[in-house]
């Protein structure tokens, strides 16, 4: 048995390079990701162009669900033995793979991706342990743990504002799955989403003003864009068949997402306000990253992917308007979970 890698929030945060001592930090241009090559999932490392891989873990233990923060240039993951699930705990391990230790030993377990803050001093992730799910965040050091939603409802937490001060989450709290958001100071979450229908996945764009979030408000399942300043909300896409898992570009301009209206998931770009609705993958054969798990690169140039064209699942890579499609990992075993680091 292994993890199984249900993507019920939104895996996936987009940082950009900071000032560290003064100086401008070089931008994110390797792959991380993870791969059962060696028997059990493991992490590695590679450039941008496929070579130079490199194994950051070697244990008996499933390393899933990677994070990195661009500010402190560390990793956070889950880790466990799939037949062992009361002991999957959230790990932080530096770039190179060294100081790898966990974060949570006093803290409930993980259930999904954690997310670093933006400023890289937080985790946040959901864990189920209490019972029903809470979202909660940890420190870098591991020391400090805080239940931000405390409800009797499954909250899963989704995403960081890009300020760092609030927490989108989806919370079963109304009766079915809507959009909330929370301050990281705690107190009550406020409802970004229609109660009536069923939403998840947001995701801020870059500047803060806008969330975007897929949800059956209108039917079948498309995405939406609330304005954070007023609160209007606008559909974006209105297909026949699944829109959903949002991805914004790292300028704003444009938001990369899965559909099916082709009858396979195939990953399309449009316009932040929803025209120029554009497949890139065109693959009918092949199912393009089936769990959203598809990411930008911080430059904006290239997307990184996961694709079954070749029979198994690899990380692939291709520019930003669907061109020079090229697969990265080429290994008989299962790669996922690829990100942008440094």
């Amino acid at each position: 048995m292994r993890f199984t890698f249900l993507l019920a929030v939104g895996l996936i945060l987009l940082l950009t390079a900071c000032q560290n001592a003064g100086e401008e930090l070089p931008p994110p241009s390797r792959v991380a990701f993870i791969t059962d090559r060696d028997g059990n999932f493991e992490m590695y490392v590679m450039d941008r162009t496929g070579e130079n891989l490199t194994r950051l873990t070697d244990d008996e233990i499933d390393e899933v669900l990677p994070t990195w923060s661009a500010q402190s240039d560390t990793y956070a993951f889950v880790g466990g033995q799939a037949e062992q699930t009361e002991e999957i705990t959230l790990y932080r391990m530096d770039n190179d793979g060294e100081n790898l230790r966990p974060l949570n030993e006093t803290a409930p377990a993980p259930s999904d991706y954690p997310a670093w803050s933006p400023t890289g001093e937080w985790v946040a992730y959901s864990s189920a342990d209490e019972g029903n799910t809470e979202v909660y965040i940890v420190d870098a050091a591991g020391e400090k743990v805080i239940n931000l939603t405390n409800n009797p409802a499954d909250d899963n937490f989704a995403a960081w504002s890009p300020d760092g001060q609030s927490l989108a989450f989806h919370s079963d709290r109304d009766g079915r799955l809507v959009i909330y958001a929370v301050s990281v100071e705690g107190g009550e979450p406020v409802r970004l989403s229609d109660p009536e229908a069923g939403s998840g996945k947001p995701v801020w764009s870059p500047d803060g003003s806008t969330l975007a979030f897929m949800s059956n408000q209108d039917g079948d399942v498309e995405i939406y864009a609330r304005n954070m300043a007023d609160g209007s909300v606008t559909r974006l896409t209105e297909s026949v068949g699944f829109d959903g898992f949002p991805a914004w570009s790292p300028d704003g301009s444009k938001i990369a997402f899965l559909s099916g209206r082709d009858g396979n998931a195939e990953i399309y770009v449009m316009n932040a306000d929803g025209s120029e609705q554009t497949n890139l993958t065109n693959t009918p054969d092949a199912q393009e990253s089936l769990q959203g798990d598809f990411h930008w690169s911080p430059d904006g140039t290239q997307i990184l992917f996961h694709s079954n064209r070749d029979g198994d699942l690899e990380v692939y890579v291709m520019a930003a308007d669907g061109s020079n499609p090229t697969n990265l990992s080429q290994d008989p075993g299962t790669d996922i979970g690829s990100i942008w680091v440094r």
